[in-house]
């Protein structure tokens, strides 16, 4: 029998949905409010799908995983790398379960690919993985194809103009939540998560619109089944951040290009079809439109791919440190609030620190970041001296990008309309559930109280705590387990993919 069951809603809180549930829209979550204990949820920073859903895992804050976003800049080596799920050096809490001869069910968690072995089994999840040796034990990968199992949309969302891809994504949703509920069917596990990622990607792109709000309905209604078909079991919902609308894109290389800490080379052929509004993404379209894509991918030299811009942004990924001048460079961007300084000269990142928590927006006067940290503020743990030196939380209604090009150093809202904030959600709900109320929880709250939820013992180099959820039922502690330290990275296939949602800039 399943005793806890997870719902991860990627993205979610409740103030996105609000509206819906006093509309009616939403008579599920509604009733698990009403019958459960509901708080507010404060991810790590940045507030992001990678790393929080592994701080979710594993009880941790970033700088005990050693992996601080979507990818990492090295300026020693001046090279840009991008996690997988070996990246995080951490035990997870079905590593716990397992040591205790629990099992779990693990679905669609990100950061999970390749998969782990589990007592159990694991489905990989978006966007990260990849459609091949996806899951754990491997014969259920099979039984998934056969029945016409995607881990991601056949057409990705790239703008706010793709309605029919949307729909898809709201159908993908569907069958994901549909093949979590066969399979806890099926297989008999202690703990079973299943993550909803895409939901986030429609939010993206529409915040509220038609295509996030049918997202949702369904989310809503398998919601309901799961609570029905396992009416003695604890159910958790919980986000990895939440999102609101946008306002303002803060160009964050751009800022620093004006303030003489990013120097890069004007001189080169890249910088003149930049400015000349030649890119990889108006080509692309324009080849899809008459049908010659494959065409011009196939006829069109290396070398002058590598130096046509892949957006109107400019560069993105590895291709953006290309058009860095090292010698004369003090700091580059990453996006959403990540900045590395150039041989860690704390003169620069103090001048830096100063200079954004002064920062105002020119598109409506307010502040860029609600906080500047450095790496040492942000974060607490071995791997403290990989992090970005700089982080700062970027006021709700500002979307920072990392792309090198001619951007000016703010612009209205473009090709999203909502990015991810800091608070998202958190319900508990069953009849172990004895909480009247709950104050705000961090993410890394949520491993210990799911191991506590089952009476498995909570190793003790967490940072969080397992929630009062459960009555006078003591927590036990134990030693943590080990972990062998990986350095795998990701590969071509998801830096596109993640690209093409807008991770990656």
């Amino acid at each position: 029998m399943t005793d806890t069951i997870v719902l991860g809603l990627d993205g979610a809180n409740w103030d996105l949905l609000g509206p819906w549930l006093e509309e009616g829209r939403l008579p599920n979550i509604a009733a698990l409010r009403e019958s459960g204990v509901a708080t507010d949820m404060e991810s790590c920073l940045p507030p992001v799908t990678c790393p929080n859903w592994r701080c979710y895992t594993t009880g941790k804050n970033p700088g005990k995983l050693g992996v601080f976003w979507w990818e990492r800049i090295d300026t020693d080596e001046r090279t840009l790398t991008t996690p997988n799920s070996r990246s995080f050096r951490s035990a997870n809490y079905w590593d716990y379960l397992a040591d205790e001869d629990l099992s779990a069910g693990i679905f669609n968690v990100p950061m999970t690919y390749p998969p782990f072995e589990v007592d159990g089994f694991l489905v990989a999840g978006g966007p990260d993985s990849e459609q091949t040796d996806y899951t754990h034990p491997p014969d259920l990968g099979d039984d998934l194809d056969a029945q016409g199992y995607r881990l991601h949309p056949e057409t990705p969302v790239s703008s706010k103009a793709d309605r029919e891809a949307a729909a898809g994504v709201v159908d993908l949703i569907d069958d994901r939540l549909r093949t979590f509920r066969d399979q806890l069917g099926e297989r008999d596990v202690d703990v079973a998560h299943c993550t909803v990622f895409y939901v986030n990607v429609l939010q993206h792109f529409f915040y509220r619109g038609e295509p996030t709000r049918d997202a949702w309905e369904i989310i809503d209604e398998h919601i309901g089944a799961i609570r029905d078909a396992y009416p003695d079991a604890t159910l958790l919902l919980t986000s990895d951040h939440g999102c609101r609308d946008i306002d303002t894109v803060f160009y964050a290389n751009s800022w620093l290009e004006e303030q003489g800490y990013l120097v890069t080379d004007e001189e080169t052929a890249a910088s003149a079809l930049d400015s000349l509004g030649i890119n990889k993404e108006r080509v692309g379209r324009l080849a899809h439109r008459l049908g010659v894509h494959g065409l011009v991918t196939r006829l069109t030299p290396d070398g002058l791919k590598e130096r046509v811009p892949d957006s109107d942004e400019g560069f993105r990924r590895e291709r953006k440190l290309d058009q860095v001048d090292w010698e004369r460079t003090r700091a580059i961007a990453s996006g959403q609030g990540l900045v590395y300084v150039v041989d860690g000269d704390e003169t620069v990142r103090d001048e830096i620190v100063a200079d954004l928590r002064d920062l105002d927006s020119d598109i409506d006067g307010e502040p860029v970041a609600s906080a500047v940290h450095t790496a040492e503020e942000a974060y607490d743990g071995p791997y403290t001296d990989e992090a970005p030196d700089i982080v700062f939380d970027q006021r709700p209604g500002v979307h920072t990008s990392g792309a090198i090009g001619s951007n000016p150093v703010f612009a209205e809202a473009g090709q999203w309309e909502a990015e991810n904030v800091r608070t998202g959600l958190f319900l508990a709900d069953g009849p172990e559930v004895t909480a009247d109320d709950l104050a705000t929880i961090s993410i890394t709250d949520i491993a210990p109280t799911v191991l506590h939820s089952v009476d498995a013992a909570v190793p003790e180099d967490v940072d969080g705590h397992a929630l009062p959820l459960f009555g006078d039922r003591s927590v036990e502690t134990r030693d943590p387990i080990p972990y062998e330290d990986a350095t795998a990275t990701g590969g071509q296939d998801v830096q596109d993919r993640l690209e093409d949602l807008g991770y990656l800039e």
